[in-house]
Protein backbone atom coordinates (compact mmCIF):
# COMPACT_ATOMS: atom_id res chain seq x y z
CA UNK A 1 0.00 0.00 0.00
CA UNK A 2 1.13 3.52 -0.94
CA UNK A 3 4.26 4.12 -3.00
CA UNK A 4 4.75 6.73 -5.72
CA UNK A 5 2.42 9.65 -5.09
CA UNK A 6 0.30 11.26 -7.80
CA UNK A 7 -0.96 14.81 -7.32
CA UNK A 8 -3.74 15.96 -9.65
CA UNK A 9 -5.47 19.35 -9.54
CA UNK A 10 -9.22 18.73 -9.51
CA UNK A 11 -10.82 22.07 -8.69
CA UNK A 12 -9.43 25.54 -9.33
CA UNK A 13 -11.22 28.25 -7.33
CA UNK A 14 -9.08 31.20 -8.44
CA UNK A 15 -11.89 32.50 -10.61
CA UNK A 16 -14.60 31.75 -8.02
CA UNK A 17 -16.19 34.55 -6.05
CA UNK A 18 -13.93 35.71 -3.24
CA UNK A 19 -16.24 34.45 -0.48
CA UNK A 20 -15.94 30.92 -1.91
CA UNK A 21 -12.20 30.77 -2.55
CA UNK A 22 -11.17 32.50 0.68
CA UNK A 23 -13.46 30.66 3.10
CA UNK A 24 -12.47 27.13 3.91
CA UNK A 25 -16.03 25.93 4.51
CA UNK A 26 -17.13 27.23 1.11
CA UNK A 27 -14.11 25.71 -0.64
CA UNK A 28 -14.94 22.36 0.99
CA UNK A 29 -18.59 22.68 -0.08
CA UNK A 30 -17.45 23.12 -3.70
CA UNK A 31 -15.25 20.02 -3.44
CA UNK A 32 -18.15 18.01 -1.98
CA UNK A 33 -20.36 19.09 -4.90
CA UNK A 34 -17.70 17.95 -7.37
CA UNK A 35 -17.26 14.58 -5.66
CA UNK A 36 -20.99 13.73 -5.29
CA UNK A 37 -21.33 14.63 -1.59
CA UNK A 38 -19.16 12.06 0.24
CA UNK A 39 -18.73 12.20 4.02
CA UNK A 40 -15.79 14.07 5.53
CA UNK A 41 -13.99 11.51 7.71
CA UNK A 42 -10.86 13.53 8.51
CA UNK A 43 -10.10 17.26 8.40
CA UNK A 44 -6.59 18.57 9.14
CA UNK A 45 -5.90 22.29 8.88
CA UNK A 46 -2.60 24.04 8.32
CA UNK A 47 -1.91 27.75 7.78
CA UNK A 48 -1.40 27.21 4.04
CA UNK A 49 -3.36 24.00 3.44
CA UNK A 50 -6.36 21.92 4.32
CA UNK A 51 -6.26 18.12 4.15
CA UNK A 52 -9.54 16.21 3.96
CA UNK A 53 -10.31 12.52 3.68
CA UNK A 54 -13.65 11.85 1.98
CA UNK A 55 -15.57 8.56 1.99
CA UNK A 56 -18.71 7.59 0.05
CA UNK A 57 -21.54 6.65 2.43
CA UNK A 58 -21.95 2.88 2.68
CA UNK A 59 -18.54 2.10 1.17
CA UNK A 60 -15.81 2.26 3.83
CA UNK A 61 -13.11 1.35 1.25
CA UNK A 62 -13.89 4.31 -1.03
CA UNK A 63 -11.87 7.02 0.69
CA UNK A 64 -9.90 9.65 -1.18
CA UNK A 65 -7.36 12.22 -0.02
CA UNK A 66 -7.65 15.88 -1.05
CA UNK A 67 -5.49 18.90 -0.21
CA UNK A 68 -6.58 22.52 -0.61
CA UNK A 69 -3.84 25.06 -1.24
CA UNK A 70 -5.29 28.13 0.48
CA UNK A 71 -3.01 30.58 -1.35
CA UNK A 72 -3.30 29.11 -4.85
CA UNK A 73 -7.01 28.32 -4.24
CA UNK A 74 -6.70 24.89 -5.85
CA UNK A 75 -7.89 21.47 -4.65
CA UNK A 76 -5.58 18.53 -5.36
CA UNK A 77 -6.49 14.85 -5.37
CA UNK A 78 -3.73 12.66 -3.94
CA UNK A 79 -3.45 9.06 -5.10
CA UNK A 80 -0.74 6.44 -4.99
CA UNK A 81 0.60 3.79 -7.34
CA UNK A 82 -0.56 0.83 -5.29
CA UNK A 83 -3.17 -1.93 -5.32
CA UNK A 84 -5.93 0.11 -3.63
CA UNK A 85 -7.78 1.02 -6.84
CA UNK A 86 -11.20 1.39 -5.19
CA UNK A 87 -10.05 3.83 -2.55
CA UNK A 88 -8.80 3.82 0.99
CA UNK A 89 -10.32 3.09 4.39
CA UNK A 90 -10.10 5.36 7.43
CA UNK A 91 -7.52 2.91 8.84
CA UNK A 92 -5.46 3.39 5.65
CA UNK A 93 -5.64 7.17 6.03
CA UNK A 94 -4.61 7.07 9.67
CA UNK A 95 -1.72 4.79 8.69
CA UNK A 96 -0.69 7.22 5.94
CA UNK A 97 -0.58 10.08 8.41
CA UNK A 98 1.01 8.30 11.38
CA UNK A 99 3.31 5.66 9.90
CA UNK A 100 4.21 7.27 6.58
CA UNK A 101 4.58 10.86 7.85
CA UNK A 102 2.36 12.20 5.07
CA UNK A 103 1.77 15.49 6.88
CA UNK A 104 5.44 16.38 6.26
CA UNK A 105 4.47 17.02 2.64
CA UNK A 106 1.10 18.66 3.29
CA UNK A 107 2.65 21.17 5.69
CA UNK A 108 5.02 22.28 2.92
CA UNK A 109 2.80 22.69 -0.13
CA UNK A 110 5.67 23.49 -2.46
CA UNK A 111 6.79 19.90 -1.95
CA UNK A 112 3.32 18.60 -2.76
CA UNK A 113 3.03 20.29 -6.14
CA UNK A 114 6.64 19.93 -7.29
CA UNK A 115 7.16 18.23 -10.60
CA UNK A 116 9.21 15.49 -8.92
CA UNK A 117 7.17 12.63 -7.57
CA UNK A 118 7.28 11.50 -3.96
CA UNK A 119 7.53 7.99 -2.56
CA UNK A 120 5.45 7.36 0.54
CA UNK A 121 6.30 4.14 2.36
CA UNK A 122 5.52 2.53 5.66
CA UNK A 123 7.71 3.63 8.56
CA UNK A 124 9.69 6.21 6.59
CA UNK A 125 9.43 9.89 5.84
CA UNK A 126 8.35 10.72 2.28
CA UNK A 127 11.26 10.85 -0.14
CA UNK A 128 11.76 12.26 -3.61
CA UNK A 129 11.47 9.75 -6.41
CA UNK A 130 14.35 11.37 -8.31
Amino acid sequence: MFGAMNVMPVLDLRSAREEIANRTDRAVARLLELTDQPRIERWVQFPKALLVFLVVAGDPESGAVYVYDRRAKVWYWIDFDDTKFGGYSIVDFDHLVRECHFLDIVEHLTLLVEKDSWIVEDGARPRSAS
